[in-house]
């Protein structure tokens, strides 16, 4: 259990309206419990780890210190939209089309997604009621598909932008596959981009998360929530995994917060 108190919480300029009005609440509440919330001022932010636990999120000015903090062992939060049921659309059914109001967002502790499946019980993912869309795994595709992601997300992990784009060459020389590299913002649903695939491949994208779920083998970086069920060799792309699922599904739903929870103490309750 993190005691909100001994945390800094950074809000960064130029946010939406919504997560703007989300992240005042969530600040709002911290305060009330002793906690600290620094506003726009990433060197402020930065000055207060080892002293304070800095919540950040995907913000690029914070790459050098979140290098630092994983080096020297200096606790640290990320957070970002969540997994499963995600705040605006994805192609796994929202909370809006079931029925079920808000999204979610993932809190995770020294690491940008989950990196351990947790013995956990099932009712925070029975409750999210995505079991309809958990398939068996597929096999006999053919093309790969590389989920690329945006630009801040590589400047965060000091990566070029053109990591996808250069692992699709490497891919070249190791497979005879057809290649498809899928744009951030592409229009297409990623359960019909990935029909007649054979894998889907990323380096932390959650298209990975989803397409584990929706049954497709993944091929992804360790850093990523989906290389406790997929493979992290690329090399290895004619060998996929298919190992059973249902814990690490429980262990993600019990990695992620709706809005009341980011305020109701689940949150500080359930981080690890």
């Amino acid at each position: 259990m993190i005691n909100p108190a001994d945390c800094a919480f950074f809000i960064p300029p130029n946010l939406k309206k919504f997560k703007l009005a989300l992240f005042e609440r969530i600040a709002g509440h911290m305060q009330g419990l002793g906690g600290t919330v620094i506003r726009h001022d990433y060197a402020t932010l930065i000055r207060a780890a080892g002293n304070k636990i800095p919540i950040v999120g995907c913000s690029p000015p914070f790459a050098d210190a979140i290098g630092r903090w994983q080096a020297e062992g200096t606790p640290w939060i990320y957070w970002d939209r969540g997994y499963l049921r995600r705040v605006f659309a994805t192609w796994l059914p929202t909370g809006r089309q079931l029925g079920i109001p808000g999204g979610y967002y993932r809190w995770q502790l020294n690491s940008f997604q989950m990196r351990v499946i947790h013995d956990v019980p099932a009712d925070r993912w029975k409750a999210l009621r995505l079991e309809q869309c958990v398939k068996p795994w597929r096999s006999g595709g053919d093309k790969l598909v590389i989920a690329h992601t945006l630009p801040d997300y590589w400047e965060l992990r000091g990566l070029p932008t053109d990591w996808s784009f250069r692992l699709a060459d490497h891919l070249r020389q190791v497979t005879n596959r057809p290649i498809v590299v899928r744009d951030k913002e592409s229009k297409m649903p990623l359960d019909v981009e990935l029909e007649g695939a054979h894998a889907l491949i990323t380096h932390g994208s959650i298209a990975a998360v989803e397409a584990a779920v929706m049954g497709w083998p993944v091929f992804v970086d360790g850093s990523s929530a989906a290389a406790l069920v997929g493979s992290t060799d690329f090399d290895a792309i004619e060998c996929p995994v298919y190992p059973e699922r249902e814990a690490w599904l429980r262990s993600l739903a019990y990695s992620q917060f709706n809005e009341t929870e980011l305020i109701d103490g689940t949150l500080w309750r359930l981080i690890r």
